[in-house]
């Protein structure tokens, strides 16, 4: 057993450093810029990132998770952060579009609206950062690798309809992307889940302004 784990787990690591290390590093430039342009947008208009951070207060007030306490929240969380990684992924198999980009720029959105939102309502920057970073520091990571994944297979798709993939080259990306997914991006989420459910709240409650 230990050694089938390792054969797969190497296997996602050599994936990742031939064919994903450099599009994951984009991947991420992308989004820090997104946040940033996007929080300087909406601080520079109160109105529209009030007015946008109610739309978003409403979007979550659908997921019933949310409601939910203790372990319940936890694996609610861990299984929407999965499920919509994954939806992602699979948005890389409509080819040319590059669609996990956009899966990737809306949450840089959301994170920018809130964070505005913060400066705005007066909380301040530190506060904001507890409130994410705890979390944050590990789910960022899985939701940027899981976009990577699903841009790797919609570039890999698009070589093979030109015809300039080489034999071999599309299988082997489904199965390392999927090793990594399994392996790396699903484990990630559900630690994270954990943090955000047990942990992060209480941080967050310590610096919250009385």
């Amino acid at each position: 057993m230990k050694t089938y784990f390792m054969t797969h787990w190497n296997g996602a690591e050599t994936y990742f450093e031939k064919n994903l290390k450099s599009t994951y590093y984009f991947c991420l430039a992308f989004f820090g810029i997104m946040i940033i342009l996007n929080t300087l947008l909406f601080l520079n208009d109160p109105g529209l990132s009030q007015s946008y951070f109610k739309e978003l207060q409403s979007l979550f007030n659908q997921k019933e998770f949310l409601n939910s306490t203790g372990v319940e929240l936890w694996f609610g969380i861990f299984f929407n952060n999965v499920i919509a990684s994954g939806i992602s992924i699979l948005l890389g198999m409509i080819p040319f579009l590059f669609l996990p980009m956009f899966s990737l720029a809306s949450n840089a959105i959301v994170i920018g609206l809130i964070g505005a939102v913060y400066q705005t309502n007066g909380f301040g920057w530190f506060v904001f950062l507890v409130g994410i970073l705890p979390h944050g520091i590990i789910e960022i990571p899985a939701l940027i690798l899981g976009v990577t994944l699903g841009v790797n297979i919609c570039f890999k798709l698009v070589k093979a309809i030109l015809k300039r993939s080489i034999k071999g080259e599309l299988k082997q990306a489904f199965i390392g992307c999927l090793r990594i997914y399994v392996l790396w991006v699903i484990p990630l989420f559900f630690v994270a889940a954990f943090i955000e459910t047990f942990l992060t709240p209480i941080l967050f409650n310590v610096v919250l302004p009385a």
